[in-house]
């Protein structure tokens, strides 16, 4: 059975086609081995070509699948020490130990943790996701600001709209951010919602 298992797990870390079904297929039993593979609880030797940024997105990707069949085991197994790939995750797990963990995050002294913890509380709701998104609009890290602000239009777009406008007379701005603010201002005044990836 494990060996079922590793190869499809293999076949995940490649990027088969249909690869992702069949890890969902596995149901919890494939994420627990996912789990132990990818927090080094477990040893195999996986049949895969995937090497380098490819291999790396790959255990991503299985982790995240694996989190979502299972997210009880997810949240119980994390590390203590949690990584932005489990930061992302956490964004689609609803649960409040997820939230709380995001909220910790979004004050992390790394910029990288904090700005993927205020994406990734922009997908709950509750009083302390909104709290910790309203503390990040004061970051002192423009990156940061601006997830924010997108957070905050997403649900309310008029005043996201006045947060853009703002955002956008700062000093300090890099040509990305601005161009990315304006992008998502456009939207605003047009009165349309902003895509997901709006530039």
């Amino acid at each position: 059975m494990i060996d079922g298992l590793d190869a499809v797990i293999a076949r995940v870390l490649d990027w088969e086609p249909g690869a992702d079904e069949a890890l969902i297929a596995a149901g919890p039993t494939g994420a627990r081995r996912v789990f132990d593979l990818y927090y080094g609880r477990a040893t195999a030797n996986l049949a895969t070509s995937a090497t380098g940024r490819d291999l790396g997105d790959g255990w991503s990707a299985a982790l995240h699948i694996a989190a979502l069949v299972a997210p009880e085991e997810f949240l119980a197994q994390m590390p203590s020490r949690v990584g932005t790939t489990e930061i992302v995750i956490l964004g689609d797990i609803n649960d409040p130990r997820a939230t709380r963990i995001l909220c910790e995050q979004a004050r992390h002294e790394d910029f990288l943790h904090r700005v993927n913890a205020v994406r990734a509380l922009a997908k709950h709701t509750g009083r302390a996701s909104r709290e910790a998104v309203e503390r990040a609009l004061a970051d002192v890290d423009l990156v940061v600001r601006s997830a924010a602000i997108r957070c905050v239009a997403d649900t309310d777009p008029s005043r996201g709209r006045t947060l853009y406008e703002a955002f956008l007379e700062e000093p300090s701005l890099t040509p990305l951010l601005r161009q990315e603010a304006r992008r998502a201002l456009s939207y605003l005044r047009e009165g349309t919602p902003i895509p997901p990836q709006p530039w």
